[in-house]
């Protein structure tokens, strides 16, 4: 069984991993690369010979469309502000529709952001708003949404904009108990994954998984471990005084993300209102096999390791 799909955002790491894990995994696959700005796209993907790369922007409606005539499914890889996130992923979704694409996978690879109210995480607003887009398309038959839910992305939760790492310094930082089970997955895992959910055409909804569920004292032992330095492990007080960190820095400088951007993943996932519940879907694809924290530890030095995140 083939299939032809299309990976919108494609200049950016994550679009270059599933496309590698599809060609590897599914020869046969045809893939429609969307991007702005094809002369940036990794040679290595212009070169194989199952990839085709079209130049449309966010807002060009009737590009996207041409790029995605004989789609099966189109992966939303767009990183970017709101503007982007929400109405960049209506335009797509419209043009799926228009173009009689039958599944979107949806830009989310994150927390479950599904018991959130709009304002909770800032940074979840568009995929709340872009489940329920698709959800009224969805009831109307005109196309099936998909979500990745797969806690943080490992990279990403061991940044220092985060708060809880500085991997450089051997210094580990809380808030609460130090206990509190996190959710994390790395790149490379969530685009394998992703590249099966794209390739099986009966894969609709939600779908769950983690690489690993571990506190931030378990992230400093794995640290230990993994470079042999016995790291400083601080408490920076309750969840409550979190929350209210987290809400001034938001309200003192809205536009910068990264002034309050970790604080709220640390209040979100810490206080376990994002954590994935019920039965992870790890087992619907034979050999997935994603990789814990001590061995994503392993691919990288701990000086390395808090830049993880940049390449995305």
């Amino acid at each position: 069984m083939g299939a032809t799909v299309a990976i919108a955002g494609f200049t950016g790491r994550l679009a270059r991993l599933i496309t590698e894990a599809l060609v590897r995994q599914h020869p046969g696959v045809v893939v429609h690369g969307i991007c702005r700005s094809p002369e940036k796209v990794d040679p290595k993907l212009r070169s194989i010979s199952n990839v085709k790369v079209f130049q449309a922007s966010s807002d060009d409606a009737e590009a996207i469309k041409r790029a995605l005539l004989g789609v099966d499914v189109c992966i939303c890889c767009y990183l970017g502000d709101n503007g982007l996130m929400i109405e960049g992923q209506k335009t797509l979704v419209d043009a799926c529709i228009a173009a009689g694409v039958q599944r979107y996978i949806a830009s989310d690879w994150c927390l479950d952001y599904r018991p959130l109210e709009l304002g909770d995480h800032p940074t979840k607003d568009p995929m709340i708003i872009m489940r329920a887009y698709l959800e009224e398309k969805e009831k109307a038959g005109s196309i099936s949404g998909v979500h990745i839910l797969n806690g943080a992305l490992t990279e990403v939760a061991w940044a220092p904009f985060v708060g809880w790492v500085d991997a450089a310094n051997a210094t580990f930082r809380y808030y609460g108990t130090g206990d509190e089970p996190l959710d994390m997955t790395t790149m490379p895992d969530a685009a394998e994954y992703t590249a099966e959910v794209a390739y099986d055409k009966s894969a609709k909804g939600f779908f769950q998984i983690v690489g690993d569920r571990i506190s931030v004292k378990g992230m400093a032992q794995a640290y230990s471990h993994a470079y042999g330095v016995e790291p400083k492990v601080e408490c920076q007080g309750s969840l409550d005084e979190l929350y209210k960190s987290a809400k001034e820095s938001f309200k003192q400088d809205p536009k910068n993300a990264y002034a309050w951007m970790g604080p709220h993943y640390q209040y979100y996932m810490g206080n376990g209102s994002t954590t994935l519940r019920g039965t992870l879907d790890h087992d619907r694809y034979l050999g997935f096999k994603p990789k814990s924290v001590e061995e994503f530890l392993k691919e990288y030095t701990k000086d390395s390791v808090g830049n993880a995140y940049r390449s995305m």
